[in-house]
């Protein structure tokens, strides 16, 4: 996944340098955005079982962008994702999820022409994993990475499409199964930039 976004940054660099025949579009600012979210899960855990679960959820979205250069912005926001998203079942019957997830995110973003994006995200992400029996929750962390686009519909309004493969460590439950839970997300949504 990392060289699927580095080749991905260096292309849309590449594109970039001379996509501005009218000039480049304004990267700084504060936005906002919500987001239509397909996760699928997956569990594996040392009882010998995987299994995986899809979910869709409502994410919420803020972010600040600064401009480095005409076509390039460095971004730093925050997002979270409502719900419980399953990950999978296990041999027993239990199923694991990730609750309210959210995280801490840095974008980095090239315009490829005045009104369109491509961006790249490495995030801190958190949240609460959880077996349906009641037996634990548990408090999670771990690392995303993403890449999406984005397209300004007039000077404030835009639209945007995503992809995030969320790894989490590993947990251990009550019952004492650990389990490696990742979730991969594609997400699309609306925003606001201010």
């Amino acid at each position: 996944m990392k060289k699927l976004v580095l080749t991905t940054l260096a292309l849309g660099a590449f594109a970039a340098s001379s996509a501005f025949a009218a000039g480049p579009a304004d990267l700084s600012g504060f936005s906002i955005g919500a987001n239509a979210e397909l996760s699928t899960g997956s569990a594996t855990a040392t009882d010998g079982t995987s299994d995986t679960g899809k979910t869709t959820a409502l994410g919420l979205q803020a972010r600040y962008d600064w401009a480095l250069a005409p076509n390039f912005a460095i971004g730093l926001g925050g997002s979270y994702s409502s719900g419980n998203h399953l990950a999978g079942t296990y041999a027993n019957g239990t199923a694991a999820s990730i609750n309210n997830r959210y995280s801490i995110d840095v974008i980095p973003t090239f315009a490829l022409a005045n009104n369109f994006q491509l961006y790249g995200k490495l995030s801190s992400i958190y949240g609460s994993a959880a077996a349906n029996d009641g037996s634990s929750t548990n408090d999670v962390q771990g690392v995303g990475y993403g890449i999406g686009v984005r397209q300004m519909l007039d000077k404030n309004m835009y639209w945007q499409a995503g992809y995030d493969l969320n790894q989490f460590r590993d947990v251990t439950f009550a019952s004492g199964t650990t389990s490696s839970l990742k979730e991969n997300v594609f997400s699309f949504g609306i925003g606001y930039k201010f």
